[in-house]
Formats: structure tokens, C-alpha cells, sequence
């Protein structure tokens, strides 16, 4: 009796001069397809078969690499070769996740030297108008970094000599206009934080620690105790908590939660002077984290150290948290606003109080002084008031041995012709 084969083995049947080796499979429309090939031996044939399927799944040795492959397996052996190990943590989550949720089901089915400037801006203006999930559509600015991956990617194409040029080049770009920057109004700002220090959980000390430190999300959940220092009341921020692509790919999670030692840029490493107001609130998280602690025993995860937690714990999760975030704002009866507008709510009281921009901008851990500037000018107004009243003061040195402050001759005469429709 012949041996069983198992399902997607194939069949082979003799011809002249080798074998006829028949696989099933199903096409991108579930649709059960045959493909066939053809060789001298058999195993000539199952090779054939195998390197056609890995092509399929994206799997390409460095021969096999060319202009033909579909853009989606171009994009996993651009992702795997060219950007795992060679650009930040953060970034290779970034990359995955763009490539997943965008490229690859936009564009992924294109074979890599057919796709033209033309096709690509029809995507960026796709991209606009795709959902976002929560009732809305994209981000200008998730486009706008949708559009640099794909540049990234077929540049590489184009420097390895895959395709003749790089066709995103020639890409006409949707307008992504800035989006207006979120900041609680002073009332609403004493109003959550009065809110959330009668409540006293740990969550709504991170709340307030937000407002009053102005840190980013991830920089707040990956804070350690071993960065907060009591005697000399301050806090180091040198890391941040970030999803990372977990490297069992069977793993039930395709991300996990891990301390990354590195912050968003170089000058985002900083250490922020403790007022008397925080580190009564870091005190006041420690003592509860001592209490829960005693509860759990060993179920507590002491080995992270981490500031802000979870019940038993560990990270928190961000989208729990947004949701906190939610609850806590319609009890206090302000609007939704996005935990990042509280880093930017900071900033915003700070100049308030008339606070120096580099200072400012160095408390925020900014690049540069530029991103500060271009981030808080609208609400920059006592400022611009400043720059006018020193102009006013320079006048005034230069006539002050004058009874008025400018001769008549700087005033501009007014024409009395028949013309002048002054008064009119």
C-alpha cells in the first residue's frame, strides 16, 4: 500500500525527461489553487517547490533577491536585514508596526519594480481617509511617517539596484497640516489635580506627576526608584518603558513590555529638580507600594523597581491607563484630552509664570530650543509683549532729551489731495 501523504506534500507523476510535481494552495482570495513544476529528480522538484512557498511567505537567500518579489516580501527582508540591528529599539517597533498596518495590506501586493509615484500618491491619499479605529481617520502625522518608511524602504531597493530609481521621489504628498496642540485650560488644570490628590490612588499620583513634571508617558512608566533620589531632590530620566517585538514569534503576545536604557533623544536624558509638592507625592506612591507589597509577597514584581505599577507590580498598561485617564476626567467634568497634553499643560504653566524658554526647553528634555519655540508660541503671548515694550523703551533712550517721545517728522503725513479717501 502507498504511504499516506500529508496535506501540501503534492504528488509527482513521470514525464519524459523527469517529474511533474503538482502542490495545492490557496490564493490571496482563499481560492484552492494547483501549482506545478518541473525537474530531472524529485528532489529537484520539492526544492523548486519549497523556495517558490518561502517567496510567497517573503523568505528570500541574498541570490534570490530582485525587482520581481511582491513589495510586502521586499518589506519583511528590508525589515529583517536592514533595519533589525541597525537603528534604535524603538524605531524596529515603529517600522513593524507601519509595515503591518499600512504598507503591507496598502501596497504589499505590487510587485516591487511595477510601483510608481502615481500609485503611491493614490496610497497617502487612501491613508487620510483610512480608520483609525476609534471613529476617525488617520493622522496626518501617522501618514507623514508612513510616507518616510516607504521612502526608507525603496530607497534601500534602489541603492541595492532592485529598481531603476526610488518612485516615491516622484510621490505627490497629501498637505498634512499641524495639529493644534491640546492644553487644559488653568481651571481645569487645579481642577483634575485637586481631584486626583483627594482620590490618593497611585494612578492618580501619576496623573499629577505628569502635570507638575511634564515627562512623557513612556519615561514615567519605566522611572525606577534607583533614578529618584530624596536627599538630593531630584530625579534622573536617562530610560523609558516601550513595547518591543517579543523574539519568540509562536509567543502568544507579539509585543512585550521591557525598560529600554535610552530616551527619545540624546538631550532627553536630564535630571528635574524635586519640589517639595512631588516628592511628597513620590513618598506618598512608595508607601502604598510598601502596603500592597506586604499583601502579595512574592506575586509582587520587586525585581522591576518600577515607580508607577500595576496592582502586582508590573508595567502598566497604557491603554488601561488612557482609560483611567478618561473615567478621572469626566468625574472632575473636564473634556477628553490625551495624556500627552498634560506633558504640554506643564510647559504651558511654566511660561505662565514667565519661566526662560532654554530652561524650559531643557526641562522638557527638546532637542533644541527650535522645538520648544515652534511647539508653545501661541501660548508664548507675555513674550511677544516683552519684545514690544523693550522696542518702546529703545525709542524712548534715543529721544528722551526731547519734550515728545518722536519728532513729528518719523509721523506719516497724511495726503490732503482729492484723492485721499481718508475720513470718507
Amino acid at each position: 500500500m502507498a504511504k499516506r501523504r500529508r496535506n501540501g506534500e503534492g504528488c509527482f507523476s513521470k514525464n519524459g525527461n523527469g517529474f511533474d510535481y503538482r502542490i495545492s494552495y490557496n490564493d490571496e482570495n482563499g481560492k484552492h489553487k494547483y501549482k506545478y513544476f518541473w525537474a530531472k529528480t524529485k528532489e529537484e522538484c520539492i526544492a523548486k517547490a519549497t523556495k517558490w512557498r518561502n517567496e510567497q511567505n517573503g523568505i528570500y537567500t541574498d541570490d534570490e533577491v530582485n525587482g520581481k518579489m511582491l513589495t510586502s516580501q521586499w518589506a519583511n527582508y528590508w525589515f529583517d536585514n536592514f533595519v533589525v540591528g541597525h537603528v534604535k529599539i524603538t524605531t524596529i517597533n515603529d517600522d513593524r508596526s507601519i509595515l503591518d498596518k499600512h504598507i503591507i495590506p496598502g501596497i504589499g501586493h505590487i510587485p516591487l519594480k511595477e510601483i510608481r509615484g502615481l500609485r503611491l500618491t493614490k496610497f497617502y491619499n487612501e491613508c487620510l481617509k483610512k480608520s483609525n479605529g476609534r471613529g476617525g481617520t488617520l493622522n496626518p502625522k501617522t501618514v507623514k511617517n508612513i510616507r518616510a518608511v516607504v521612502n526608507r524602504m525603496l530607497e534601500c531597493a534602489y541603492q541595492n539596484e532592485l529598481i531603476k530609481e526610488n518612485p516615491n521621489k516622484k510621490a505627490k504628498y497629501p498637505k498634512c497640516p499641524k495639529a493644534e496642540t491640546q492644553i487644559l485650560s488653568q481651571e481645569d488644570y487645579d481642577k483634575l489635580i485637586r481631584h486626583c490628590c483627594e482620590q490618593k490612588t497611585q494612578w492618580d499620583m501619576l496623573i499629577v506627576f505628569f502635570l507638575c513634571v511634564g515627562t512623557r508617558l513612556g519615561e514615567a512608566l519605566g522611572l525606577q526608584w534607583s533614578k529618584v533620589n530624596f536627599q538630593k531632590h531630584e530625579i534622573r530620566i536617562e530610560q523609558q518603558m516601550q513595547p518591543v517585538l517579543h523574539n519568540d514569534k509562536n509567543y502568544k503576545y507579539k509585543y512585550k513590555k521591557q525598560i529600554i536604557y535610552t530616551t527619545k533623544t540624546k538631550t532627553s536624558n536630564r535630571i528635574i529638580p524635586m519640589c517639595p509638592e512631588v516628592e511628597q507625592i513620590l513618598r506618598h506612591v512608595r508607601k502604598l507600594q510598601l502596603e500592597t507589597k506586604m499583601k502579595l509577597g512574592p506575586k509582587y514584581h520587586k525585581d522591576l523597581d518600577l515607580v508607577f505599577t500595576s496592582k502586582d507590580g508590573y508595567f502598566i498598561c497604557d491603554t488601561t491607563f488612557r482609560a483611567f485617564v478618561n473615567k478621572r476626567l469626566a468625574e472632575a467634568g473636564i473634556e477628553h484630552y490625551k495624556i500627552h497634553s498634560f506633558r504640554h499643560s506643564c510647559a504651558t504653566t511654566l511660561f505662565e509664570e514667565k519661566a526662560d524658554i532654554k530652561k524650559v526647553s531643557k526641562w522638557l528634555g527638546h532637542s533644541c530650543i527650535g522645538i520648544t519655540l515652534d511647539t508653545y508660541t501661541h501660548v508664548l503671548p507675555h513674550h511677544l509683549e516683552e519684545l514690544a515694550e523693550l522696542q518702546s523703551n529703545r525709542f524712548k533712550r534715543i529721544f528722551s532729551s526731547n519734550e515728545k517721545d518722536i519728532p513729528d517728522e518719523m509721523l506719516p503725513q497724511r495726503e490732503t489731495s482729492q484723492q485721499d479717501d481718508w475720513g470718507a
